[in-house]
């Protein structure tokens, strides 16, 4: 074998190999690029959903103080002098409650379904969800009497019912039911009046003094709306006190 040929041949095997290197170095990037795509992705995906939940953190909050505002006015006016206040306006004192409650469970949901695809875990997200926990257990408990008793199940459901989602140049956006709707369906739905029967047993509750659960559920809020709003940018008009029943 000459030379020649000899070089010929380490010129062609050598060629074989940076021809074989250079493919499995292609095909060992393009999954490497693959893979930082996905995770890229994955991130993006869960900061879309958080930003998607920090987005309903201004409902949430206002529709929380709206709700701890008119507990704050049951408890410390009591049951006479709110009936007074509102008598020529019907049953409006036992339906706008209802629909406090009701608007509160549809931004709820609202936040739930907005995370559903992110974690949330080691932001400020995951605080907000304890302290969310903490106003649902409170509303859950049954130890202390039927009045305000709404379990989980029935909490996520009238958040359902008052949710609905709207699509703004491609962005979808939750609509949670006003009050004027919800009064229309509170009265001619039956089934759907139903929902609000632990609002009922409420104010019979309060029409005998007994405040106690409307208490922690109004301490909780508060805990939640402070978390929400740290600085009162969205419930600057309301007063944000727990109740003390001890003044």
């Amino acid at each position: 074998m000459t030379m020649d040929t000899i070089l010929t041949a380490l010129a062609i095997v050598l060629s074989v190999v940076s021809v074989a290197l250079s493919g499995w170095f292609s095909i060992r990037t393009a999954r490497l690029s693959h893979k930082l795509a996905d995770e890229r992705a994955e991130r993006e995906e869960a900061q879309s959903a958080l930003k998607a939940a920090e987005r309903v953190y201004e409902p949430l909050a206002q529709s929380a103080a709206e709700l701890q505002s008119r507990i704050f006015n049951i408890v410390e006016s009591g049951w006479v002098p709110l009936m007074k206040r509102y008598e020529s306006h019907g049953d409006y004192a036992s339906v706008s409650t209802a629909f406090l409650f009701a608007h509160y469970f549809g931004w709820i949901e609202a936040r739930r379904q907005a995370v559903l695809s992110s974690s949330g875990e080691g932001g400020r997200d995951l605080s907000v969800q304890k302290l969310i926990d903490g106003v649902l257990k409170t509303l859950r408990r049954s130890e202390d009497s039927e009045g305000f008793l709404f379990f989980t199940t029935e909490q996520r459901a009238i958040g359902e019912l008052m949710l609905e989602w709207e699509t703004i140049s491609k962005q979808r956006i939750p609509k949670v039911m006003g009050y004027a709707k919800f009064v229309e369906r509170y009265r001619g739905d039956e089934s759907f009046r139903q929902w609000f029967t632990p609002v009922d047993a409420g104010m019979g509750l309060v029409s005998k003094g007994d405040v106690r659960r409307l208490v922690d559920i109004q301490r909780a809020l508060v805990a939640l709306i402070e978390e929400l709003d740290p600085k009162r940018k969205y419930t600057a008009g309301y007063t944000l006190e727990p109740i003390d029943l001890t003044q």
